[in-house]
Protein backbone atom coordinates (compact mmCIF):
# COMPACT_ATOMS: atom_id res chain seq x y z
CA UNK A 1 0.00 0.00 0.00
CA UNK A 2 1.19 3.50 -0.79
CA UNK A 3 -0.09 6.61 1.02
CA UNK A 4 0.28 10.35 0.69
CA UNK A 5 -0.37 13.09 3.22
CA UNK A 6 -1.07 16.37 1.43
CA UNK A 7 -1.51 19.44 3.59
CA UNK A 8 -1.07 23.14 4.08
CA UNK A 9 -0.30 24.81 7.38
CA UNK A 10 -0.05 28.42 8.45
CA UNK A 11 0.74 28.40 12.17
CA UNK A 12 2.08 24.85 12.45
CA UNK A 13 -1.04 23.12 13.82
CA UNK A 14 -1.92 21.21 10.66
CA UNK A 15 1.73 20.38 10.05
CA UNK A 16 1.92 18.67 13.45
CA UNK A 17 -1.08 16.53 12.55
CA UNK A 18 0.22 15.75 9.04
CA UNK A 19 3.59 14.68 10.42
CA UNK A 20 1.94 12.42 13.01
CA UNK A 21 -0.18 10.80 10.29
CA UNK A 22 2.90 10.28 8.10
CA UNK A 23 5.02 8.88 10.95
CA UNK A 24 2.24 6.49 11.99
CA UNK A 25 1.86 5.25 8.42
CA UNK A 26 5.61 4.60 8.16
CA UNK A 27 5.64 2.82 11.54
CA UNK A 28 2.70 0.73 10.28
CA UNK A 29 4.76 -0.49 7.33
CA UNK A 30 3.10 1.73 4.74
CA UNK A 31 5.13 3.53 2.10
CA UNK A 32 4.16 7.16 2.67
CA UNK A 33 4.93 10.54 1.16
CA UNK A 34 4.22 13.83 2.90
CA UNK A 35 3.76 16.97 0.83
CA UNK A 36 3.15 20.53 1.97
CA UNK A 37 1.27 22.19 -0.87
CA UNK A 38 2.76 25.18 -2.66
CA UNK A 39 1.58 26.97 -5.77
CA UNK A 40 3.84 24.66 -7.81
CA UNK A 41 2.81 21.33 -6.25
CA UNK A 42 1.77 18.60 -8.65
CA UNK A 43 0.74 15.17 -7.39
CA UNK A 44 -0.72 12.19 -9.18
CA UNK A 45 -3.34 11.05 -6.68
CA UNK A 46 -4.04 7.90 -8.70
CA UNK A 47 -0.54 6.63 -7.79
CA UNK A 48 -1.68 6.26 -4.16
CA UNK A 49 -3.98 3.83 -2.38
CA UNK A 50 -4.58 6.04 0.66
CA UNK A 51 -4.85 9.84 0.48
CA UNK A 52 -4.96 12.24 3.42
CA UNK A 53 -5.91 15.89 2.69
CA UNK A 54 -5.52 18.51 5.41
CA UNK A 55 -5.62 22.25 5.99
CA UNK A 56 -6.29 24.75 8.71
CA UNK A 57 -9.80 26.17 8.57
CA UNK A 58 -9.90 29.69 7.17
CA UNK A 59 -13.43 31.14 6.94
CA UNK A 60 -14.95 27.60 6.80
CA UNK A 61 -12.63 26.49 4.00
CA UNK A 62 -9.01 25.61 3.30
CA UNK A 63 -6.11 27.99 2.83
CA UNK A 64 -6.01 29.76 -0.53
CA UNK A 65 -3.03 27.65 -1.56
CA UNK A 66 -4.84 24.40 -0.77
CA UNK A 67 -8.07 25.58 -2.38
CA UNK A 68 -6.26 26.51 -5.61
CA UNK A 69 -4.39 23.19 -5.59
CA UNK A 70 -7.52 21.05 -5.13
CA UNK A 71 -9.53 22.99 -7.70
CA UNK A 72 -6.62 22.71 -10.15
CA UNK A 73 -6.45 18.94 -9.69
CA UNK A 74 -10.22 18.69 -10.09
CA UNK A 75 -10.01 20.59 -13.40
CA UNK A 76 -7.05 18.53 -14.57
CA UNK A 77 -8.80 15.25 -13.81
CA UNK A 78 -12.27 16.27 -14.96
CA UNK A 79 -12.18 15.19 -18.59
CA UNK A 80 -9.69 12.34 -18.40
CA UNK A 81 -10.19 10.57 -15.07
CA UNK A 82 -13.38 11.62 -13.29
CA UNK A 83 -16.29 9.62 -14.64
CA UNK A 84 -20.03 10.32 -14.38
CA UNK A 85 -21.35 9.08 -11.02
CA UNK A 86 -17.73 9.07 -9.72
CA UNK A 87 -17.45 5.27 -9.41
CA UNK A 88 -15.28 4.00 -6.60
CA UNK A 89 -11.88 2.71 -7.61
CA UNK A 90 -11.26 -0.58 -5.83
CA UNK A 91 -8.60 -0.31 -3.17
CA UNK A 92 -8.49 3.52 -3.16
CA UNK A 93 -9.29 5.35 0.07
CA UNK A 94 -9.08 8.82 1.57
CA UNK A 95 -9.36 10.83 4.76
CA UNK A 96 -9.99 14.56 5.07
CA UNK A 97 -8.70 16.41 8.11
CA UNK A 98 -8.39 19.92 9.42
CA UNK A 99 -7.24 21.91 12.38
CA UNK A 100 -9.55 24.59 13.70
CA UNK A 101 -9.87 26.97 16.59
CA UNK A 102 -13.62 27.39 16.44
CA UNK A 103 -13.30 30.89 17.79
CA UNK A 104 -16.95 31.66 17.18
CA UNK A 105 -19.13 28.59 16.56
CA UNK A 106 -16.87 25.68 17.44
CA UNK A 107 -16.89 22.50 15.35
CA UNK A 108 -19.44 23.96 12.93
CA UNK A 109 -16.62 26.12 11.54
CA UNK A 110 -14.61 23.01 10.59
CA UNK A 111 -17.22 20.68 9.09
CA UNK A 112 -17.60 22.54 5.76
CA UNK A 113 -13.87 22.13 5.05
CA UNK A 114 -13.72 18.38 5.61
CA UNK A 115 -16.92 17.91 3.60
CA UNK A 116 -15.32 19.86 0.73
CA UNK A 117 -12.16 17.71 0.88
CA UNK A 118 -14.28 14.56 1.07
CA UNK A 119 -16.18 15.64 -2.03
CA UNK A 120 -12.90 15.92 -3.92
CA UNK A 121 -11.73 12.55 -2.58
CA UNK A 122 -15.01 11.01 -3.70
CA UNK A 123 -14.82 12.61 -7.13
CA UNK A 124 -11.47 10.95 -7.77
CA UNK A 125 -13.00 7.59 -6.87
CA UNK A 126 -11.68 7.05 -3.36
CA UNK A 127 -13.86 5.74 -0.57
CA UNK A 128 -13.84 8.30 2.25
CA UNK A 129 -12.83 6.64 5.50
CA UNK A 130 -13.04 9.65 7.77
CA UNK A 131 -13.36 13.35 8.36
CA UNK A 132 -11.16 14.44 11.23
CA UNK A 133 -11.46 17.76 13.06
CA UNK A 134 -8.53 18.54 15.35
CA UNK A 135 -8.52 21.56 17.65
CA UNK A 136 -5.58 23.88 17.09
CA UNK A 137 -4.36 27.00 18.81
CA UNK A 138 -5.50 30.28 17.27
CA UNK A 139 -2.29 32.14 16.38
CA UNK A 140 -3.49 35.40 14.88
CA UNK A 141 -4.44 37.39 17.94
CA UNK A 142 -2.48 39.49 20.41
CA UNK A 143 -4.04 37.63 23.33
CA UNK A 144 -4.59 33.87 23.43
CA UNK A 145 -8.09 32.73 22.56
CA UNK A 146 -9.40 31.38 25.86
CA UNK A 147 -12.95 32.71 25.69
CA UNK A 148 -14.30 30.93 22.63
CA UNK A 149 -16.70 27.99 22.68
CA UNK A 150 -13.78 25.59 22.99
CA UNK A 151 -12.29 27.25 26.06
CA UNK A 152 -8.53 27.47 26.52
CA UNK A 153 -6.99 26.01 23.36
CA UNK A 154 -3.44 27.22 23.89
CA UNK A 155 -0.87 24.62 22.85
CA UNK A 156 -3.33 22.57 20.78
CA UNK A 157 -2.99 20.21 19.10
CA UNK A 158 -1.31 18.77 22.17
CA UNK A 159 0.12 15.31 22.88
CA UNK A 160 -3.34 13.91 23.63
CA UNK A 161 -4.75 15.27 20.35
CA UNK A 162 -1.85 13.81 18.37
CA UNK A 163 -2.16 10.44 20.12
CA UNK A 164 -5.82 10.38 19.08
CA UNK A 165 -4.79 11.07 15.46
CA UNK A 166 -2.18 8.31 15.70
CA UNK A 167 -4.78 5.86 16.99
CA UNK A 168 -7.19 6.78 14.21
CA UNK A 169 -4.49 6.08 11.61
CA UNK A 170 -3.70 2.74 13.28
CA UNK A 171 -7.41 1.89 13.22
CA UNK A 172 -7.62 2.61 9.51
CA UNK A 173 -4.55 0.50 8.80
CA UNK A 174 -5.97 -2.41 10.82
CA UNK A 175 -9.28 -2.14 8.97
CA UNK A 176 -7.56 -2.06 5.59
CA UNK A 177 -5.43 -5.08 6.50
CA UNK A 178 -8.57 -6.99 7.48
CA UNK A 179 -10.30 -5.86 4.28
CA UNK A 180 -7.35 -7.07 2.21
CA UNK A 181 -7.42 -10.40 4.06
CA UNK A 182 -4.14 -10.01 5.89
CA UNK A 183 -5.51 -10.10 9.42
Amino acid sequence: MKAVVVYDSLGGNTEKVAKRIHTTLIEGGVESDIIKVTKDTDIEFYDYDLVFLGSPVIAWGPTNTMRDFVLGKLRAYHDAKIRPSAPLRPGKFGVSFCTYSGTHIGLDEAIPLTKWFSSFIGHIGCQVLGEWHIVGEFHKVDEPNIKGRLGDIRGRPNDHDLLEVQNQVKGILASLEAWRGKA
